[in-house]
């Protein structure tokens, strides 16, 4: 593994020549997608669908009854409107997927990772960043900048253009739902320091902590 710290390359120096010596120590490994995260994980995936549909839709509700726009009223509805609805929002959910992983590959690019993308059957996409250490508070904002800019990517769409604004709320609502496993390592990662590091896995994160204090001292004890 390497260290990954571009803004601080004195500090990886230090940390790459203790974690190649072996003064490491494993704080703890999580997979979410294995018992007992997997039921959490499903229950907060599905609140956040709620969320997003009651936070989209009010919004969309919002702009629609504030612009008047010929084709679209605030309670009409008919089956054309439906199925052009249902086929747009799919497609538009579809677009999320690939932004969303490229998201998560530009902040580990930021932070001097190498990312590697890829795709389970049917449409599920992943990014990660095979035996690379990122300090905890770096890792975080690689795993909330795809909830946090999509949702105030479409929000911002939806206020300016509002004749797109029904087409975003189903897509908008199912990409928060699948920021579920995103949005909850974040919150087991808040229970550690910030001054720990984390690997990525492909189903969840590990958690190390390098000690180069000690590889100092052996070193001052072999020079005297």
């Amino acid at each position: 593994m390497r260290i990954i710290d571009r803004f601080h390359p004195q500090r990886r120096r230090e940390l790459q020549t203790a974690l190649d010596a072996g003064l490491v120590l494993l704080r703890g490994e999580v997979s979410l997608l294995e018992p007992p995260l997997l039921y959490p994980l499903t229950l907060l995936s599905f609140l956040l669908l709620l969320i997003g549909l009651a936070g989209f839709g009010a919004l969309a509700v919002l702009v629609l009854s504030w612009r008047s726009l010929h084709g679209w009223s605030v309670g009409r509805a008919d089956l054309v409107h439906l199925l052009v609805w249902l086929a747009v929002s799919s497609v538009v959910y579809l677009v999320l997927l690939p932004l969303h992983e490229l998201l998560h590959g530009l902040v580990f690019r930021f932070w001097g990772g190498r990312p590697y993308y890829g795709m389970r059957l049917p449409v599920a996409l992943y990014c990660g960043a095979r035996h690379q250490l990122f300090w905890r508070n770096q890792y975080l904002t690689v795993g909330l900048a795809p909830c946090l800019v999509l949702s105030l990517l479409l929000a911002l769409l939806m206020w300016c253009w509002p004749a797109v604004a029904p087409y975003l709320v189903l897509a908008g609502a199912g990409h928060l739902s699948g920021c579920a496993g995103d949005l909850l390592a974040i919150w087991l990662l808040l229970r550690y320091p910030s001054r720990l590091c984390i690997e990525d896995t492909e189903t969840g994160f590990r958690v190390w902590e390098i000690f180069p204090l000690l590889l100092d001292s052996d070193s001052v004890t072999r020079t005297n």
